[in-house]
């Protein structure tokens, strides 16, 4: 391998992994720290992050790809690294209400300003996550996005959207009839944090004031917590990503009802294989779902309910359709353009594949 750059991120989340992946196909040569995100641990957390990016310097790395801003974002800049922040989120927010988003924190607000101040650029997953309007919910103040969260911020964005496999997630040609909404909510327990962002509690009454339609939450963290559900209401444990394709394959609607999001991946990977999407007006979500799926204004039960009523009212071919829409609205977020884009963003020409 020849260029080889440094990337940092809390935990190797799902879209952490794919970008690591993507770049090493790519032929960089992908050196990973990850920092965690233990408060507890956050000394330890600067000390060992200290010792790996010193030698990555020393070594002649000078690029640091940085998945959240946050305290891990802090250390690239102090060394000298060609720093480039992936804005993902929860650090583009503050949701009190719910005790979401990085922004809310004094500390890490902090931590994130020196961060972003001192990176080469910025690089959003969606171009709204530099300046937003909250209208959706009361959890937090209707002005968000890093930008005014960072007064005076001068270092360019770059938005580069997400990727995916439109292999890995398709329409079976042998689906049959798709019935019923699925959402997946990893670390769900009922009443935390996520429960509310992922809008659980709309769900469920939602399932409530519609029993003839089959509902389904995957991802719960704690799926005994949930207790008391309306009987076509089903909340799950996690799942392979086998059974995840199988269950968004046979389900009519995705729902992602979010006080927050920035690009959602599920959301996507439910759309390449033809759930209608169901999304709140926030962020990025009413330009991925287009006119294939249906926006809420507001997080209301009742919004929730009369959406997914619109949408299961449609006549079959219409919603063949529409499917066949939604899919491919998310092809255009290939896994191999968002590579590209990071490697432009970040001032390198993508290296052959290997093989090629």
């Amino acid at each position: 391998m020849g260029i080889a750059i440094a990337y940092i991120a809390p935990a190797p989340y799902a879209f952490v992994r794919k970008d690591i992946e993507g770049l090493r196909e790519c032929g960089i040569d992908v050196r990973v720290h990850y920092f965690g995100n233990r408060a507890w641990r956050l000394p330890i957390a600067l000390l060992n992050q200290f010792m790996s990016l010193l030698w990555w310097r020393l070594s002649g790395i000078d690029v640091a790809l940085v998945h959240f801003a946050g305290y891990h974002a802090m250390l690239p800049v102090l060394l000298g690294f060609k720093t480039f922040i992936i804005i993902a989120g929860a650090d583009a927010c503050a949701f009190p209400g719910i005790e979401y988003g990085s922004f809310r924190k004094p500390t890490m607000s902090a931590a994130m300003r020196f961060a972003m101040r001192g990176a080469r650029a910025l690089l959003p997953v969606h171009r709204s996550l530099e300046r937003f309007e909250n209208r959706y919910s009361t959890f937090g103040p209707m002005e968000q996005g890093y930008a005014r969260f960072v007064p005076g911020l001068r270092t360019r964005s770059v938005p580069v959207p997400y990727g995916f496999d439109a292999q890995a997630w398709r329409i079976p040609e042998d689906s049959g009839e798709r019935t019923g909404a699925i959402c997946v909510a990893t670390g769900a327990v009922n009443g935390n944090a996520i429960h509310f962002r992922k809008g659980i509690d709309l769900i469920i009454e939602a399932a409530r004031a519609l029993p003839e339609v089959p509902f389904t939450v995957v991802g719960a963290t704690d799926s005994g917590s949930y207790t008391e559900l309306p009987s076509n209401l089903r909340v799950r444990g996690g799942v392979s990503q086998d059974e995840l394709r199988s269950l968004l394959s046979a389900s009519s609607l995705y729902l992602q009802p979010s006080v927050m999001e920035g690009f959602p991946n599920a959301l996507c990977e439910a759309m390449l294989c033809g759930c209608l999407p169901v999304v709140s007006s926030m962020t990025s979500m009413p330009e991925i779902a287009g006119q294939c799926g249906a926006v809420i204004p507001n997080r209301r039960p009742e919004a929730l309910v009369e959406a997914i009523r619109k949408l299961t009212a449609i006549e079959p071919g219409q919603a063949a359709l529409q499917r066949v829409q939604a899919r491919e609205r998310i092809l255009e977020y290939d896994l191999s353009r968002r590579m590209a884009s990071l490697c432009h963003a970040i001032g390198m020409e993508m290296p052959s594949r290997q093989g090629e």
